[in-house]
Formats: C-alpha cells, structure tokens, sequence
C-alpha cells in the first residue's frame, strides 16, 4: 500500500519527507537521553568531583535510575537521598527509585549517606508516588531504614 511520504505507518519503516526515501526507524536502544546530574559528598568522587560533582550524563532512551547507579559504579548502600527535578525519590535504605525511567533534561541529585537532610525540612516536601506508597507501609520519614543489626554491621 503506497502512501503519503510523509505518513508513517505502523507496520513500515518510516519515509523522509523531502526526498521519499525509506528509513529505518530509530529504536529506543539508540536513542540518547542527557541528563544532569549532581553527586554530593563522597559520591561526588564518582563524578570526578571532592564534595560535589555536577555534569551532564548520557543515557540510552528508557534508563532507569538504578542503571545509572550501577554504572556509575556506586554501591547502593553509600546512596542517602535521591532528587529527579527537585522531588525526593528515595532516602536511606528504601531503595525504591531503582525503577524509575530517567527522562531527557531530568536534574538528578544524589546525596551520600553521611549527608542528613533537617528533619524540620522534610515537612510537605514533594515525593515519587513510589516513595509515598513505600513511606505508608514504613511511617515516617526516618533518618535510616536499617535494623539495629545492620547498623553494627
């Protein structure tokens, strides 16, 4: 079935408009996100930084903020506090933001453990909706989410 040029269908690989031409369609494996990124305190020496680290990051389209965790090369348990475009996501010890599908333009913070964040901040503070459904089985906002045990270890 020939069409318009300009229309692509479903089942077809796509159609320049200028000269007619079939193209392949990009796939999201090729596809890029930049993303900027901060690390602060000892995190920040994964970035090339001392105490804060900050630069742009890319990405295959479809990233997960636990892909970029796992290639950066950070252990999950250094990870305190997580921001995507200033909503908190994750704090110490839930890990419940390694799902989360990074998009282009998304500001990631990530913040160390031994960075604590006032308890007379997190009042209202914006939350992932995965955060909020983890912190109603949890309670409140604590400054970690380990055992006892744990915190000998």
């Amino acid at each position: 079935m020939q069409g318009d040029p300009g229309v692509v269908s479903n089942r077809h690989d796509a159609v320049d408009v200028l000269t007619g031409e079939p193209q392949a369609r990009p796939t999201v494996d090729s596809q890029e996100i930049t993303i900027d990124l901060a690390l602060y305190g000892p995190l920040a020496r994964f970035a090339g930084g001392h105490h804060v680290a900050q630069r742009p990051e890319r990405l295959k389209a479809g990233a997960t903020l636990g892909a970029l965790v796992a290639r950066l090369g950070i252990d999950g348990s250094e990870i305190g506090y997580v921001f995507v475009n200033a909503v908190l996501c994750d704090v110490p010890g839930m890990n419940v933001s390694r799902d989360l599908c990074l998009e282009d333009g998304d500001h990631v913070g990530i913040f160390s453990r031994v960075h604590m964040w006032p308890y007379q901040y997190r009042d209202g503070v914006r939350m992932s909706p995965s955060l909020k459904e983890a912190l109603e089985v949890h309670g409140a906002m604590h400054h970690s989410y380990t055992t006892p045990e744990q915190s000998k270890a």
